[in-house]
């Protein structure tokens, strides 16, 4: 669960000045783009933050959509931090805002100004009230409002007032029904919701780079299922945990997930067996990508997504990247491409997927890796030595042997 919201102490823990809120709402994004389909592209997100809350356990919470905001109202005040939570971490949203509505009247706006300041206003510093009129036939004027608020503010915290550089803010907005004010916010993930761009077959490892790639690419609007490559006995069942466990990660913000372990001891020993020392891994790599490629034709999967990063590994160079691609029959995506090893760590950080990834277990690169594989190799020796292996038949033998387990489902929840 991503963090952001509030400080560590809990996966959901409530600050004293959430107490002042009744509820949370949300911002969309780019969603205002997509003209005539913008109605499914904000049905989508309404679906996976209902997913969310089911998931969390979380009842009676009303959800509307008004004013170019998703609101959520909880029947306990308890929940405000979880639905925080929820919305922070759902692709489709800007800002994420815990709010208290009151009627259009200028003195009930003030009170509502005042509790929310002494409940969040914790140091000391200059404020801002920013005000604005969503609706031009509300019969409250966002000018004259922001100084009475203002006003109201300055008296009774003793702060002055700095619009250029303030330590605090109060937002006020009014629209044709209320006004909805907020003193704290956070961004949302923005980009597209999940769903509404198809679905990736992720290739799911227990490191840091893939999830933060199937990450990346919900946010994108990709839906995911994932592919893990398993070596027992040479890896522990360790490490199959840890995988299943990031993929729950990331099915919090989609629902149910797939994950497909593949048995792929079979392979590495017949490639260790059987090829050149040098192109193991290379090799390696083009036997996963035709069981992911497979699999994801049967799955009704339209990409493959890897978290790949140029140049980090041997395997990752253009010229293995290609030979990787020769076999595939359907586009991979690589958002990590370009970052750096350090970028991709903090990213795990923000994602929730570190602590997993940092958990001990078995490795078997140490038995099938060599210590000096190639980095640039070209596609017509990879192809020569790869007709004296039994390509089809281990294919075939990989996927007959794959067992699937779904995670994210709100029976697991």
């Amino acid at each position: 669960m991503i963090d952001r919201f509030f400080s560590a102490g809990g996966p959901h823990p409530a600050p004293a000045w959430i107490d002042a809120c009744d509820e949370v709402q949300a911002r969309f994004g780019e969603l205002w783009l997509k003209g005539h389909n913008r109605d499914r592209f904000v049905a989508m997100v309404v679906r996976n933050v209902r997913h969310g809350l089911r998931r969390a356990g979380v009842t009676g919470v009303t959800v509307s959509v008004a004013h170019g905001r998703l609101r959520l109202k909880p029947q306990k005040p308890s929940d405000l931090s979880i639905l925080a939570h929820i919305l922070a971490d759902t692709p489709g949203l800007t800002w994420v805002q815990p709010v208290v509505r009151v009627p259009h009247d200028t003195a009930a706006v003030q009170a509502a100004a005042l509790r929310l300041a002494a409940a969040t206003w914790t140091t000391p510093g200059p404020f801002a009230v920013k005000a604005r009129r969503s609706a031009k036939n509300a019969p409250l004027r966002s000018e004259a409002l922001a100084a009475a608020v203002g006003s109201a503010l300055a008296v009774a915290t003793g702060r002055s007032v700095d619009l250029s550089a303030p330590a605090w803010r109060m937002y006020v907005d009014v629209s044709r029904d209320d006004v909805t004010l907020w003193a704290h916010q956070v961004p949302a993930p923005r980009g597209l919701p999940v769903g509404t761009a198809g679905t990736a077959l992720l290739l799911l490892s227990g490191g840091f780079d893939s999830p933060v790639a199937g990450y990346q690419m919900q946010n994108r609007g990709c839906r995911l299922d994932a592919v893990h490559f398993h070596s027992p006995p040479f890896v522990s069942p360790a490490s199959r945990d840890k995988v299943l466990d990031l993929a729950r990660v990331l099915a919090a913000r989609q629902g149910p997930l797939a994950v497909h372990v593949v048995p792929f001891t079979a392979i590495q020993v017949g490639i260790r067996d059987a090829a050149p020392e040098r192109l193991r891994v290379v090799l390696y790599r083009r036997f996963m990508y035709r069981i992911a490629d497979a699999l994801a034709a049967s799955r009704g999967a339209e990409a493959l997504c890897a978290g790949e990063s140029l140049g980090q590994v041997a395997s990752q160079t253009l010229s293995h990247l290609s030979a990787v691609d020769a076999v595939t029959t359907r586009t991979t995506l690589r958002p990590l491409l370009g970052c750096d090893k350090q970028t991709i760590i903090d990213a795990a950080h923000q994602v929730g997927t570190y602590d997993i990834s940092v958990r001990p277990a078995d490795d078997a690169c140490a038995l099938f890796v060599p210590a000096s594989p190639a980095t640039r190799t070209p596609l017509s020796l990879i192809e020569a030595v790869e007709q004296h292996l039994p390509v089809a038949a281990w294919v075939e033998a990989a996927l007959e042997g794959l067992e699937r387990t779904v995670v994210g489902s709100e029976a697991e929840a």
